[in-house]
Protein backbone atom coordinates (compact mmCIF):
# COMPACT_ATOMS: atom_id res chain seq x y z
CA UNK A 1 0.00 0.00 0.00
CA UNK A 2 1.50 3.26 -1.12
CA UNK A 3 0.19 6.39 0.15
CA UNK A 4 1.49 10.14 -1.38
CA UNK A 5 1.20 13.13 0.28
CA UNK A 6 0.68 15.85 -2.04
CA UNK A 7 1.74 19.62 -1.75
CA UNK A 8 0.46 22.53 -1.45
CA UNK A 9 0.93 23.52 -5.33
CA UNK A 10 0.21 20.13 -5.98
CA UNK A 11 -3.08 20.30 -4.22
CA UNK A 12 -4.28 23.58 -5.79
CA UNK A 13 -2.97 21.99 -9.26
CA UNK A 14 -5.62 18.82 -8.74
CA UNK A 15 -8.17 20.92 -7.78
CA UNK A 16 -7.95 21.14 -4.45
CA UNK A 17 -7.26 25.14 -3.96
CA UNK A 18 -10.79 26.13 -5.81
CA UNK A 19 -12.10 28.12 -2.90
CA UNK A 20 -8.77 29.76 -2.18
CA UNK A 21 -8.57 31.08 -5.62
CA UNK A 22 -12.43 31.88 -5.70
CA UNK A 23 -11.50 34.23 -2.01
CA UNK A 24 -8.56 35.72 -3.71
CA UNK A 25 -10.50 36.92 -6.92
CA UNK A 26 -13.50 38.14 -4.83
CA UNK A 27 -11.33 40.39 -2.59
CA UNK A 28 -9.41 41.46 -5.82
CA UNK A 29 -12.92 42.47 -7.35
CA UNK A 30 -13.93 44.30 -4.08
CA UNK A 31 -11.09 46.01 -3.64
CA UNK A 32 -11.38 47.90 -7.29
CA UNK A 33 -14.94 48.07 -6.44
CA UNK A 34 -13.49 50.36 -3.52
CA UNK A 35 -11.34 52.39 -5.56
CA UNK A 36 -14.04 53.29 -8.08
CA UNK A 37 -16.56 54.61 -5.24
CA UNK A 38 -14.17 56.24 -3.72
CA UNK A 39 -13.45 58.35 -7.25
CA UNK A 40 -17.04 58.98 -7.73
CA UNK A 41 -17.48 60.31 -4.52
CA UNK A 42 -15.16 62.65 -4.73
CA UNK A 43 -15.96 63.63 -8.17
CA UNK A 44 -19.78 64.08 -6.49
CA UNK A 45 -18.14 66.16 -3.92
CA UNK A 46 -16.29 68.33 -6.43
CA UNK A 47 -19.42 69.07 -8.36
CA UNK A 48 -21.47 69.52 -5.38
CA UNK A 49 -19.12 72.52 -4.35
CA UNK A 50 -17.83 74.08 -7.87
CA UNK A 51 -21.58 74.56 -8.54
CA UNK A 52 -21.87 76.18 -5.25
CA UNK A 53 -18.58 78.45 -5.86
CA UNK A 54 -19.78 79.09 -9.31
CA UNK A 55 -23.36 80.25 -8.28
CA UNK A 56 -22.26 82.09 -5.00
CA UNK A 57 -19.48 84.38 -6.93
CA UNK A 58 -21.43 85.38 -10.04
CA UNK A 59 -18.71 88.39 -10.42
CA UNK A 60 -16.12 86.43 -11.33
CA UNK A 61 -15.34 86.20 -15.08
CA UNK A 62 -15.34 82.14 -15.70
CA UNK A 63 -18.38 81.42 -13.23
CA UNK A 64 -20.31 84.90 -15.04
CA UNK A 65 -20.20 83.00 -18.27
CA UNK A 66 -20.88 79.60 -17.58
CA UNK A 67 -23.55 80.65 -15.95
CA UNK A 68 -24.91 83.11 -18.85
CA UNK A 69 -24.31 80.49 -21.49
CA UNK A 70 -26.33 78.26 -19.33
CA UNK A 71 -28.79 81.01 -18.52
CA UNK A 72 -28.96 80.60 -15.47
CA UNK A 73 -28.52 84.25 -14.51
CA UNK A 74 -31.66 86.68 -14.83
CA UNK A 75 -30.73 89.69 -17.65
CA UNK A 76 -29.89 92.45 -15.57
CA UNK A 77 -33.11 94.71 -14.37
CA UNK A 78 -34.97 97.96 -15.21
CA UNK A 79 -36.21 99.17 -12.02
CA UNK A 80 -39.25 100.83 -11.69
CA UNK A 81 -38.56 104.17 -9.58
CA UNK A 82 -41.27 103.84 -7.76
CA UNK A 83 -39.86 100.17 -6.48
CA UNK A 84 -36.29 100.96 -6.13
CA UNK A 85 -34.52 98.79 -3.88
CA UNK A 86 -33.91 100.36 -0.27
CA UNK A 87 -30.63 101.65 -0.02
CA UNK A 88 -28.38 104.54 1.95
CA UNK A 89 -28.14 107.86 -0.38
CA UNK A 90 -24.84 109.19 0.10
CA UNK A 91 -22.96 112.39 -0.46
CA UNK A 92 -19.36 112.82 -1.39
CA UNK A 93 -18.38 113.70 2.35
CA UNK A 94 -20.53 110.55 3.45
CA UNK A 95 -18.89 108.74 0.43
CA UNK A 96 -15.65 109.46 1.38
CA UNK A 97 -15.77 108.45 4.71
CA UNK A 98 -17.21 105.19 4.36
CA UNK A 99 -14.29 103.82 1.95
CA UNK A 100 -11.64 105.96 3.39
CA UNK A 101 -9.89 103.61 5.80
CA UNK A 102 -10.35 100.94 3.43
CA UNK A 103 -6.79 99.19 2.81
CA UNK A 104 -6.55 98.15 -0.84
CA UNK A 105 -7.46 94.09 0.76
CA UNK A 106 -10.09 95.46 1.94
CA UNK A 107 -11.31 97.19 -1.01
CA UNK A 108 -11.34 94.30 -3.18
CA UNK A 109 -14.06 92.33 -1.03
CA UNK A 110 -16.12 94.86 -0.84
CA UNK A 111 -15.37 96.08 -4.59
CA UNK A 112 -16.36 92.20 -5.41
CA UNK A 113 -19.63 92.73 -3.06
CA UNK A 114 -20.70 95.80 -5.07
CA UNK A 115 -20.53 93.91 -8.45
CA UNK A 116 -22.12 90.86 -7.45
CA UNK A 117 -24.63 92.70 -5.99
CA UNK A 118 -25.73 94.55 -9.17
CA UNK A 119 -25.24 91.50 -11.39
CA UNK A 120 -27.92 90.03 -9.14
CA UNK A 121 -30.33 92.66 -9.40
CA UNK A 122 -29.86 93.51 -5.27
CA UNK A 123 -31.61 90.10 -4.32
CA UNK A 124 -29.34 89.75 -1.62
CA UNK A 125 -27.89 93.24 -0.68
CA UNK A 126 -28.71 96.57 -0.63
CA UNK A 127 -27.23 98.83 -3.29
CA UNK A 128 -25.10 102.01 -2.42
CA UNK A 129 -26.07 105.60 -3.71
CA UNK A 130 -24.81 108.43 -4.58
CA UNK A 131 -25.84 111.93 -4.36
CA UNK A 132 -24.56 115.53 -5.11
CA UNK A 133 -23.69 118.12 -6.99
CA UNK A 134 -20.66 117.36 -9.54
CA UNK A 135 -19.30 119.24 -12.30
CA UNK A 136 -17.78 117.16 -15.62
CA UNK A 137 -14.30 116.67 -16.39
CA UNK A 138 -14.53 114.31 -19.62
CA UNK A 139 -16.87 112.29 -21.30
CA UNK A 140 -16.16 109.74 -23.82
CA UNK A 141 -18.50 106.47 -25.51
CA UNK A 142 -18.26 103.31 -24.10
CA UNK A 143 -16.17 100.56 -25.94
CA UNK A 144 -15.60 97.51 -26.61
CA UNK A 145 -13.78 95.52 -23.50
CA UNK A 146 -15.59 98.06 -21.09
CA UNK A 147 -17.56 96.66 -18.33
CA UNK A 148 -20.59 97.98 -20.70
CA UNK A 149 -19.80 98.42 -23.79
CA UNK A 150 -22.02 100.17 -25.60
CA UNK A 151 -23.55 104.11 -23.95
CA UNK A 152 -21.67 106.49 -22.54
CA UNK A 153 -19.76 107.54 -19.57
CA UNK A 154 -18.74 110.64 -17.69
CA UNK A 155 -16.47 111.66 -15.30
CA UNK A 156 -17.81 114.01 -12.51
CA UNK A 157 -15.78 115.63 -9.56
CA UNK A 158 -17.63 116.68 -6.34
CA UNK A 159 -18.11 120.61 -5.86
CA UNK A 160 -18.27 119.96 -2.04
CA UNK A 161 -15.14 117.96 -1.72
CA UNK A 162 -12.82 117.65 -4.69
CA UNK A 163 -10.95 114.83 -3.50
CA UNK A 164 -14.43 112.49 -4.58
CA UNK A 165 -14.79 111.96 -7.85
CA UNK A 166 -17.84 109.74 -9.69
CA UNK A 167 -17.43 107.91 -13.11
CA UNK A 168 -21.09 107.71 -13.95
CA UNK A 169 -22.43 104.99 -16.83
CA UNK A 170 -25.31 105.93 -19.55
CA UNK A 171 -25.81 102.10 -20.75
CA UNK A 172 -27.19 101.92 -23.55
CA UNK A 173 -27.62 105.54 -24.66
CA UNK A 174 -27.68 105.53 -28.50
CA UNK A 175 -26.50 109.14 -28.97
CA UNK A 176 -23.83 110.50 -31.17
CA UNK A 177 -22.63 113.66 -29.09
CA UNK A 178 -21.71 113.22 -25.45
CA UNK A 179 -24.64 113.80 -23.37
CA UNK A 180 -22.39 116.09 -21.36
CA UNK A 181 -19.55 118.37 -21.68
CA UNK A 182 -16.62 119.75 -19.66
CA UNK A 183 -17.88 121.90 -16.94
CA UNK A 184 -21.41 121.00 -17.21
CA UNK A 185 -23.43 120.82 -13.46
CA UNK A 186 -24.91 117.39 -13.10
CA UNK A 187 -26.79 116.92 -9.83
CA UNK A 188 -27.74 113.11 -8.71
CA UNK A 189 -30.60 112.94 -6.36
CA UNK A 190 -32.26 110.25 -4.56
CA UNK A 191 -36.27 111.24 -6.62
CA UNK A 192 -34.89 110.46 -10.44
CA UNK A 193 -31.02 109.74 -11.02
CA UNK A 194 -30.70 106.54 -8.45
CA UNK A 195 -27.06 106.38 -8.75
CA UNK A 196 -25.53 102.80 -7.26
CA UNK A 197 -22.35 102.33 -6.96
CA UNK A 198 -20.88 99.12 -8.12
CA UNK A 199 -17.09 99.57 -7.76
CA UNK A 200 -14.79 102.15 -5.39
CA UNK A 201 -11.18 103.16 -6.36
CA UNK A 202 -9.12 104.55 -3.96
CA UNK A 203 -6.30 106.92 -4.97
CA UNK A 204 -3.74 106.73 -2.46
CA UNK A 205 -1.16 109.12 -3.54
CA UNK A 206 -3.93 112.12 -3.59
CA UNK A 207 -6.44 110.38 -0.79
CA UNK A 208 -9.26 110.80 -3.59
CA UNK A 209 -11.97 108.05 -4.52
CA UNK A 210 -13.71 107.80 -7.67
CA UNK A 211 -16.98 105.67 -7.57
CA UNK A 212 -18.24 103.31 -10.29
CA UNK A 213 -21.70 104.55 -10.60
CA UNK A 214 -24.86 103.17 -12.88
CA UNK A 215 -28.42 104.64 -12.43
CA UNK A 216 -30.34 101.21 -12.21
CA UNK A 217 -33.74 102.78 -13.45
CA UNK A 218 -32.42 103.10 -16.82
CA UNK A 219 -35.58 104.61 -18.67
CA UNK A 220 -35.30 108.11 -19.63
CA UNK A 221 -32.38 110.54 -18.15
CA UNK A 222 -33.02 114.43 -18.13
CA UNK A 223 -30.00 116.00 -19.68
CA UNK A 224 -30.29 119.48 -18.62
CA UNK A 225 -33.42 121.20 -18.85
CA UNK A 226 -34.53 119.73 -21.97
CA UNK A 227 -32.73 117.11 -23.75
CA UNK A 228 -33.62 113.21 -22.52
CA UNK A 229 -31.53 110.31 -23.16
CA UNK A 230 -32.78 106.94 -22.95
CA UNK A 231 -30.74 104.47 -20.84
CA UNK A 232 -31.33 100.36 -21.22
CA UNK A 233 -29.62 97.60 -19.30
CA UNK A 234 -27.04 96.28 -20.45
CA UNK A 235 -27.81 92.54 -22.13
CA UNK A 236 -24.35 91.49 -20.96
CA UNK A 237 -21.47 92.78 -19.11
CA UNK A 238 -17.60 92.43 -19.42
CA UNK A 239 -17.00 91.38 -15.74
CA UNK A 240 -13.64 90.90 -17.03
CA UNK A 241 -12.98 94.56 -17.79
CA UNK A 242 -11.19 96.76 -15.43
CA UNK A 243 -12.74 98.88 -13.12
CA UNK A 244 -13.04 102.01 -12.95
CA UNK A 245 -13.25 102.99 -16.82
CA UNK A 246 -11.76 105.99 -16.51
CA UNK A 247 -8.57 106.81 -14.80
CA UNK A 248 -7.37 109.37 -12.38
CA UNK A 249 -5.15 110.53 -14.95
CA UNK A 250 -8.32 111.60 -17.24
CA UNK A 251 -9.82 113.66 -14.01
CA UNK A 252 -6.83 115.88 -13.84
CA UNK A 253 -7.01 117.45 -17.34
CA UNK A 254 -7.08 121.31 -16.65
CA UNK A 255 -10.85 122.51 -15.24
CA UNK A 256 -11.81 125.31 -17.35
CA UNK A 257 -12.32 128.85 -15.94
CA UNK A 258 -16.02 128.06 -16.39
CA UNK A 259 -15.91 124.72 -14.31
CA UNK A 260 -14.05 126.84 -11.29
CA UNK A 261 -16.90 129.77 -11.20
CA UNK A 262 -19.35 126.87 -11.23
CA UNK A 263 -17.65 124.99 -8.55
CA UNK A 264 -16.03 127.45 -5.89
CA UNK A 265 -12.75 125.54 -6.32
CA UNK A 266 -9.65 127.29 -6.12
Amino acid sequence: MNAQFLSGSDYRARGGGGSYNAKKGKDSGLFWWTILITLLLGLATFCWFFSIMVFKYPEKPFNYRLLTKLEKLDPIKKFDPLLIPKGNFLAPRDLLKKYYDYNPEQLQVVNDLLKRSYILNYSEESPVYVKGNYIVVSARALAAGDFVDQGWIVRLRSTELEDVEVEFLFPGAGIDAAPYHEGDSIALDNKTTFGSVIHVERNYATDGICATVVPIAYGEFAVGDQQKVELLPPGMLNVAAALPITSFDESKASVSTKVAAQSGLK
